[in-house]
C-alpha cells in the first residue's frame, strides 16, 4: 500500500509543480521575467520534493528487483545517452524522408527562452528531467508495473512501458509523438536494464544539456 500511496503523492506533487505559474500568473498577472523565475524556482523545488518522495523509504518495484552497481550505472547512462542520439537522428531522418517536419516548437520556444534568459536552462537541464524520469518511468513504469504484475511480471512492465510512454509523448504534443515515445520507451529500458532510476536521469540530462549548452556558448 506505501507503494501505491507514494506513487499518488508523486503525480499530485507533479501536477501542482506544473500547474502552479499558470495558476499564479492568471491571478497576478505577470511579467515574463516574473514567470520564468517562478518557474525555476518551483521545478527545482518540485524536483527535490519528488526526489524526497521517490528516494526516502521507497519499497522497490519490479525493475528495482536486481540493480547494477553504480559503476555500471554511470556507464549505461553515457551509452543511454548516446544510443538516444542516434535514436533522435534515425527517427527525424525518416520523418524529413516521408514529408513530415523534423523542427519541434516545443524546442524552438523554449531555446528561445534559454537566450534571452539563460537561468531557466536549470529547468530544461536539471529539474524537468528529474521529474519527468520519477514519474514518467518509475510511477508509470515502474510502480504502475507493480500494481499490473497479477497480470505477468513481463507483461506488466511492456504495458506499462508503452502506457508511460503514450503519455510522455503526449506531455510533449508538438507533432513528434513517435519520437518521443520511443525516447521514452528507450528510457523505460534502461531503467529496466539497471534497475536504478538514475540511469535514465542522467541519459536524460545529458540528451537535454546537448541541445541546451550551446545556446549558452558553452
Amino acid at each position: 500500500m506505501k507503494l501505491e500511496k507514494k506513487s499518488i503523492y508523486i503525480l499530485i506533487t507533479y501536477l501542482i509543480v506544473y500547474l502552479l505559474p499558470s495558476i499564479l500568473n492568471s491571478f497576478f498577472k505577470l511579467t515574463h521575467p516574473e514567470i520564468f523565475n517562478i518557474q525555476i524556482v518551483d521545478y527545482l523545488a518540485g524536483a527535490c520534493i519528488l526526489c524526497y518522495l521517490a528516494f526516502h523509504d521507497m519499497p522497490t518495484n519490479l525493475p528495482e528487483k536486481r540493480r547494477r552497481s553504480v559503476g555500471q550505472n554511470l556507464i549505461w547512462g553515457i551509452l543511454g545517452f548516446i544510443f538516444v542520439i542516434v535514436l533522435q537522428t534515425i527517427i527525424l531522418r525518416l520523418t524529413i524522408q516521408s514529408g513530415g517536419n523534423a523542427s519541434s516548437q516545443n524546442t524552438t520556444d523554449l531555446l528561445s527562452i534559454v537566450k534571452n534568459y539563460p537561468i531557466y536552462a536549470l529547468i530544461i537541464i536539471i529539474g524537468a528531467p528529474i521529474m519527468e524520469e520519477i514519474v514518467f518511468r518509475k510511477v508509470l513504469f515502474g510502480n504502475l508495473a507493480n500494481l499490473l504484475s497479477f497480470i505477468n511480471p513481463k507483461v506488466a512492465q511492456i504495458l506499462t512501458a508503452l502506457i508511460s510512454s503514450g503519455l510522455f509523448a503526449l506531455a510533449h504534443s508538438d507533432g513528434h509523438f513517435i519520437l518521443y515515445g520511443a525516447i521514452g520507451l528507450w528510457f523505460c529500458w534502461l531503467y529496466h536494464h539497471t534497475g536504478r532510476i538514475q540511469t535514465s536521469m542522467m541519459a536524460h540530462i545529458l540528451m537535454n544539456s546537448l541541445v541546451v549548452l550551446p545556446i549558452l556558448g558553452l
